[in-house]
């Protein structure tokens, strides 16, 4: 287990997000769509506070370039 994820992951996770979300809408939201553990706990790691967009929490979340989707 990690506190990263990809961006594949996310995507999937959180492509159909309402912004803007804060972090417990973000982590919600994500459990709600079966994200993989790995996913949940990187979004549980990022700042709390509301999120205009999908980049924003791109910016925030830490991403595994290593790993594929």
């Amino acid at each position: 287990m990690s506190d990263t994820t990809t961006v594949g992951r996310l995507r999937t996770v959180l492509g159909d997000v309402d912004y803007p979300a804060d972090k417990g809408q973000l982590v919600d939201h994500a459990s709600r769509n079966n994200a993989d553990e790995d996913t949940v706990h990187a979004l549980h790691a990022i700042p709390e506070r509301h999120y205009e967009s999908f980049d924003e929490v791109l910016d925030a979340v830490a991403v595994d370039q290593g790993r594929e989707a």
